[in-house]
């Protein structure tokens, strides 16, 4: 077995998370990786694998960081919807030491790759399902604490809910217009509320 030194893998995950997430996987050198985690690549390769692995774990990293930060915005409310609306207001921030990129991680990542890595795509594929279906478990929930009008379809909505966010990081990204993707984010609350 490898002698692998002591690290704290959550600071060495989340230190290579953001590095990919600013730089996207194929741009992302090892040393670069090297660096930024402060490991030897045989030991790199004996706690993660290869790069495309530690780059998956990054994301399933990155999705459970996400919703976690979601949860807590949820459990700081006394209404679900409200914490969903604080969660969606923070994700529309520029780029900073803790948001590397505007774009999701995992829409980065199928922008980014092709077909030949499908392991990956299918990964982050999975994680947005995943969040789709969380958003409709909120949406049901905002609906019986009467936030949210009964008649709306969960699941329709939540698709909504995410071509949504998708649209406006994508444009936050394209333009750094921070006072525009807050105006479009709260008149869409908004729009589904009414």
């Amino acid at each position: 077995m490898a002698n692998i030194s002591k690290f704290d893998r959550e600071d060495v995950l989340k230190k290579a998370k953001n590095l990919f997430w600013q730089k996207g996987f194929l741009a992302t050198s090892t040393r670069e990786i090297q660096t930024i985690m402060d490991m030897r690549p045989g030991s790199i390769y004996a706690a993660f694998g290869s790069k495309a692995d530690l780059y998956n774990q990054t994301l399933i990293h990155y999705a459970q960081t996400s919703a976690s930060n979601l949860n807590d915005k949820i459990e700081q409310n006394d209404y679900v919807w409200d914490g969903l609306k604080q969660y969606l207001r923070s994700l529309m921030a520029p780029c900073s030491e803790t948001v590397p990129s505007e774009l999701c991680m995992l829409m980065r990542t199928l922008a980014e790759l092709d077909e030949s890595h499908q392991e990956t795509l299918s990964i982050a594929r999975d994680l947005l399902t995943q969040v789709e279906h969380r958003f409709a478990n909120i949406i049901e929930q905002a609906q019986n604490e009467g936030d949210l009008p009964a008649q709306l379809d969960k699941h329709k909505l939540a698709k909504k809910l995410q071509v949504h966010i998708i649209g406006l990081r994508s444009y936050l990204k394209a333009t750094g217009d921070t006072e525009t993707v807050s105006q479009q984010l709260e008149e869409f609350f908004i729009q589904i509320q009414s």
